[in-house]
């Protein structure tokens, strides 16, 4: 089960007819009590969690998220890669690479530059 949580309701939509068997999703308490759910789509969004609690509850329950964030330099992005989000999808973007994210992940490579410079990891 995919879960669609964006709060931009065309983008909902269009991920909802691409991607069989998703739901569209509108609290984020119901993203923490589902249990068939294998993938949640999200944007940062304002809600009763804060973005590092709630996406910590998330990844507990071992569900991919694939994260639509604005651009590189959100804070959250730091938060995101601690809690081992690797599958961050920048604007601009179009449903076909949400869709990709599904079936195949990042690996760590692929995100590896953003770890280094904004975890500010020195590698030798």
């Amino acid at each position: 089960m995919v879960l669609i949580f964006t709060d931009n309701e065309q983008l909902d939509r269009d991920l909802n007819k691409k991607i069989e068997n998703s739901r569209i999703v509108y609290y984020p308490d119901y993203i923490l009590e589902e249990q068939q759910a294998t993938t949640l789509i999200a944007t940062i969004q304002p809600n009763k969690y804060n973005f590092k609690d709630f996406m910590f509850k998330v990844r507990e329950k071992n569900i991919q998220v694939i994260l639509i964030l604005e651009n590189d330099k959100v804070k959250e992005l730091k938060d995101a890669l601690t809690l081992g989000i690797y599958d961050i999808i920048f604007d601009p973007f179009d449903l076909e690479d949400v869709y990709k994210k599904i079936t195949v992940p990042n690996s760590f490579s692929n995100i590896s530059k953003y770890i280094k410079d904004i975890l500010e990891l020195e590698i030798i």
